[in-house]
């Protein structure tokens, strides 16, 4: 009786094999980096990183060498963090867990799209020096929220089609992910740029949402074009939508997602009412701020 039972279990885990959880289709371009160093001390994976960026001469867009950096004080304040990046080119990391998975994903975001990191980095000061002027008690404005969201759980959308934007924005998803299926597959491009987002897809579940930055098409090498396009969404003060993406319903990013039914769950798959907006144009503000002084800000802030 036993053995049998013991045999139908293992009969049952032969026929549905538990997948490898960096075989997924958002994490398999940085699969093989972080196999490295996932099992290595925060101390040890942040001087692997520092070398692979030494090597590739990557920098900040302060024109600081980027560097990984454990520890070495109290926790920054979000400014703090940004104006350490673009100045020095530190990426504070930590040293415990859970935090130290999160700062390892970053470092690998950094190391794949180092020039949309510096983007989104030198947008952050742009736009708090831009809030640090709207009166005596100046808070953080809605353009740093949306650079965060995108920072910690964003895709890049880059298409050649329209018809499949509209789609995305206007939350069609028959329209996109089942009737558009195969055309989503040839003409986009979904490109995780969120370390929060990456660290998520190790163990993903179908109500994991992004927030998608539509980038036109892919011209030239994904990380210039993403960089462009948050040039342009952000510039001139303009504030971009973001339209949210439930990843696994994307093509062969869930299995079960084959079946059309999939997508009958209105808990995860809702219609949005809104029309999708007009591209943001214009060219960045040149001129970053200095390093702030004094009090760093309250990252909840």
């Amino acid at each position: 009786m036993v053995r049998d039972l013991f045999d139908a279990a293992a009969e049952r885990a032969t026929a549905r094999p538990v997948p490898d959880p960096l075989s997924h289709p958002g994490l398999r371009p940085h699969a093989a980096l972080l196999a490295a160093l996932a099992h290595l001390p925060p101390a040890h994976w942040a001087a692997r990183c520092t070398g692979l960026a030494e090597a590739r001469g990557l920098r900040s867009a302060g024109g600081a060498p980027l560097r990984f950096v454990v520890g070495g004080g109290p926790r920054e304040g979000a400014l703090e963090y940004e104006a350490a990046i673009f100045h020095e080119g530190r990426v504070a990391c930590r040293d415990s867990q859970p935090g130290a998975a999160h700062d390892l994903h970053n470092a690998l975001c950094w190391l794949a799209y180092p020039l949309t990191k510096a983007t989104l980095n030198r947008l952050h000061l742009v736009r708090a020096a831009e809030d640090a002027g709207t009166g005596p008690t100046p808070r953080r404005g809605p353009a740093r929220d949306r650079l965060t969201l995108l920072d910690e759980s964003g895709v890049a959308w880059l298409s050649n089609s329209p018809e499949l934007d509209a789609r995305l924005h206007a939350g069609d998803w028959q329209g996109l992910l089942v009737a558009g299926r195969e055309r989503l597959r040839a003409e986009v491009d979904v490109v995780v740029i969120g370390h929060g987002l990456l660290q998520k897809l190790a163990a993903p579940y179908k109500a994991l949402t992004a927030h998608c930055l539509v980038c036109g098409p892919r011209e030239g090498e994904v990380d210039a074009v993403v960089a462009r396009s948050l040039a342009r969404a952000f510039a001139d003060g303009a504030v971009p939508e973001l339209a949210p993406l439930p990843v696994q319903g994307l093509p062969d990013w869930d299995r079960a997602n084959r079946d059309p039914s999939y997508y009958d769950d209105p808990r995860v798959f809702r219609t949005r009412r809104r029309s999708a907006p007009e591209g943001a144009t214009g060219a960045l503000p040149p001129d970053l701020l200095r390093r702030p002084a004094g009090r760093a800000e309250d990252p909840s802030d």
